[in-house]
């Protein structure tokens, strides 16, 4: 698989809105020539809002989605499996740092959203608590995520209510991030009808993470590889609302719909379709 075709399947350049002198084609945006921010660095670092700012963009985009309400899946079957595909608008984090640097903003309307695309696996263990997995893997890198719902109240009639713990993990040089962690808490509220449960929810995610980012850097004939190695980090909130079908009974198909609503500007689009077995 050539470089350009992993970026494809890792959706990544897409994040990072800078060049990436590897890419080309569709995926190489040259909205920003990664060497100008060279001027920036100063004992071998760039000012602590660079980093940050791409920490928090990739790991909002990158973050597990579960597409699931408050129920457990326990109660119509034992496991769904089922695709995503998510569009994340870009937010403005990584303009704000460049301007506040003297480096000009980066033109958002070549990349208005970003798609998300992984594999899911959702498992009850019982009747309040399920575990679901999410990832793509490309070679030596990958996007991997979990979560533990745990039903606070399901009554008969009326609202069921969860606490859903997340967690992603990635590994995605190609896009110079080594590492990035993002812990998701959420509040989950849904009404489980025959073949669907609309939900509703809050939730936070706080993001760290490791760039290593190579620079060349001229002075006069002369050029010089340098690798610059900086952690970062982020946090935001946001609410999200959606409905999952479960269409021909048990072991049937699934679609899910989820729209949210991001308070750093990273809306999101997406839906799921699979199988329940």
């Amino acid at each position: 698989m050539n470089r350009s075709l992993a970026a494809f399947v890792v959706m990544i350049s897409l994040v990072m809105p800078m060049h990436y002198a590897r890419a080309t084609g569709v995926l190489d945006f040259n909205l920003v020539d990664i060497n100008t921010l060279t001027t920036l660095l100063n004992n071998n670092q760039l000012p602590q809002v660079i980093p940050n700012a791409i920490i928090k963009t990739f790991g909002i985009y990158t973050a597990h989605r579960s597409y699931q309400g408050a129920t457990s899946i326990f109660k119509s079957n034992s496991m769904d499996i089922f695709i995503e595909g998510t569009m994340v608008k870009i937010g403005d984090d990584l303009n704000k740092a460049l301007v506040a640097e003297g480096v000009p903003a980066v033109n958002l309307q070549n990349v208005p959203a970003a798609p998300a695309i992984k594999v899911h696996l959702v498992k009850a263990l019982n009747e309040s608590a399920d575990i679901g997995l999410s990832g793509i893997l490309v070679g030596s890198q990958y996007i991997l995520g979990l979560d533990l719902k745990i039903v606070l109240d399901d009554p008969e009639e009326g609202i069921t209510k969860a606490l859903r713990i997340g967690y992603t993990h990635s590994h995605v040089p190609i896009s110079y991030v080594t590492s990035c962690t993002v812990w998701s808490p959420e509040l989950v509220f849904s009404r489980k009808l025959y073949f669907a449960e609309p939900y509703i929810g809050l939730g936070a995610r706080y993001i760290t993470g490791t760039l290593t980012i190579p620079f060349k850097i001229v002075a006069g004939p002369v050029s010089v590889d340098h690798t610059v190695t900086q952690d970062g980090s982020g946090s935001t909130a946001y609410a999200f609302t959606g409905v999952y079908f479960r269409l021909l009974g048990a072991q049937g198909l699934r679609l899910g719909l989820e729209g949210s609503y991001d308070i750093s500007g990273y809306p999101t689009m997406g839906m799921v379709f699979g199988l329940g077995f």
